[in-house]
């Protein structure tokens, strides 16, 4: 089993910290053997850059990735999912600006999806959630589709209905993305024994507003035409009708 602490390297990675000492901090990792290198890893991530300054959390994201991604793009992303939560990072930092434009080349594709599948579920309004998919480079709405189709919050069902706004020539599409809600929702109960209330009120609600009639189903979700206005452009409109009961 994999080590998550060790108290030797935890003092050593806390005094290069205490001097914000990062080239000593990647000349430290590289020494270390495969399995305290792992430690390490979840020591930063664990331990270590909870509470740094943001500047110092994104210096360290930035420098590690870089270096490193395979290793370190999952485990810092995890380490920044709580405090972009709890409001000690932003995505108006920065050093995250500076990430996002440091991951801009097609070598680094995977650590950009990881990064965006870890920290889109913590956006708590829908222009930040678009602006974190702008820092990124992700405009096209068909790729931001896909990323929002595995997001489950009212923000990213939000999101996705706008996006899909620009695919309204295409019906096929959109049945497409209707259908997969559709059988999402219905595997997560099925599997979790839970109902996904929001998946399926959210392919009723697509179905009645981009006028969808091979969608069929029992939807316990109701919707009057007069109810469909403002819903792509007010989000407290939004949520109250696909959170309806």
């Amino acid at each position: 089993m994999d080590q998550h602490f060790h108290p030797i390297i935890n003092q050593h990675l806390k005094k290069l910290f205490e001097e914000r000492d990062w080239n000593g901090l990647q000349t430290y990792l590289d020494s270390l053997s495969h399995s305290h290198f792992r430690t390490a890893g979840y020591l930063l991530g664990e331990r270590l850059l909870t509470s740094v300054p943001a500047e110092d959390f994104w210096t360290v994201v930035q420098r590690l990735i870089l270096w490193q991604p395979k290793a370190f793009t999952v485990t810092l992303a995890k380490a920044a999912t709580p405090r972009l939560a709890a409001g000690t990072l932003s995505i108006h930092d920065t050093g995250l600006h500076q990430l996002a434009q440091a991951l801009q080349s097609d070598k680094h594709v995977l650590d950009r999806e990881k990064l965006l599948l870890q920290w889109l579920p913590t956006m708590r309004e829908p222009a930040v959630m678009e602006e974190l998919f702008n820092m990124f480079g992700l405009q096209e709405p068909r790729r931001r589709v896909e990323f929002l189709m595995q997001t489950d919050t009212p923000v990213a069902a939000f999101v996705l209905l706008r996006s899909l706004r620009f695919e309204e020539h295409d019906r096929e599409y959109l049945t497409s993305v209707c259908r997969q809600l559709v059988r999402r929702a219905a595997t997560l109960s099925h599997s979790a024994n839970r109902t996904d209330s929001l998946g399926f009120n959210l392919a009723s609600l697509f179905r009645t507003f981009f006028d969808l009639p091979d969608i069929r189903g029992t939807f316990s979700l109701t919707i009057q035409p007069y109810e469909l206005s403002r819903i792509d452009t007010d989000f407290e409109v939004f949520q109250r009708l696909i959170t309806r009961v």
